[in-house]
């Protein structure tokens, strides 16, 4: 999930032509907030690891101890304030991201932290793939908006891995729509298959096998 920020890909050019997802709360918006209520937005990425979901506005003011007035000048409502949560979280995931990658890194181990890495946002704490988040009305599209960043990076990553000769010739547009792709369908499936693992790490174990019959051995 983007994650507004740039990998150290070959091709700078190319690069400029994959755009991210724009935030529910823009730049312009988020600079013309007063100190408060930017500390209010600092503090909902930690509350909505806890009870956001099931809390009112009322209680989400009292827990941030600020006023209502304050949440309702971020957002209209709590919907709308749980959208713009887990968009900020889902950016942050993507900044880390950038963080863990090397410049030294080959396509292939990048593209093996990339997805590593922005897989974080499976993990329930985040909310952004539980079923509860995924019920709220522009939590689809939010979701995949970060979605289609993270496939077209990894499509772009795929093509350096082929043209570097570290994995096997490919349909990249294929492989990067199921590597985007799968960790939603095990989180939405989760539930009623026995896994050993939750889905963070069955996703990521299922990367290692992939990735493993990707290389290129000869």
């Amino acid at each position: 999930m983007s994650f507004a920020y740039n990998l150290s890909l070959k091709d700078k050019e190319k690069n400029k032509s994959i755009q991210a997802p724009k935030p529910l709360l823009s730049k312009k918006r988020e600079s013309s907030l007063s100190e408060r209520q930017k500390e209010a937005l600092n503090q909902l990425e930690l509350l909505i690891q806890q009870d956001f979901p099931r809390l009112t506005m009322s209680e989400i003011a009292a827990k941030l101890k600020v006023s209502l007035r304050t949440l309702y000048a971020i957002a209209p409502g709590k919907e709308k304030l749980l959208l713009i949560a887990v968009d900020r979280l889902l950016f942050k995931i993507g900044r880390e991201a950038q963080r863990a990658i090397k410049k030294e890194e080959t396509p292939l181990n990048t593209l093996k932290i990339f997805l590593k890495e922005t897989n974080k946002a499976l993990d329930p704490t985040m909310l952004a793939f539980t079923k509860e988040f995924g019920e709220l009305p522009g939590a689809k599209e939010l979701v995949d908006s970060h979605e289609v960043f993270v496939m077209n990076i990894t499509e772009r990553l795929l093509e350096e891995a082929i043209t570097n000769k570290e994995i096997i010739n490919i349909d990249t547009s294929a492989m990067a729509l199921i590597l985007s792709g799968l960790g939603r369908e095990i989180h939405k499936r989760s539930s009623e298959y026995p896994f050993n693992n939750g889905p963070l790490e069955t996703n990521n174990a299922m990367i290692d096998v992939i990735m493993l019959g990707l290389e290129n051995n000869n």
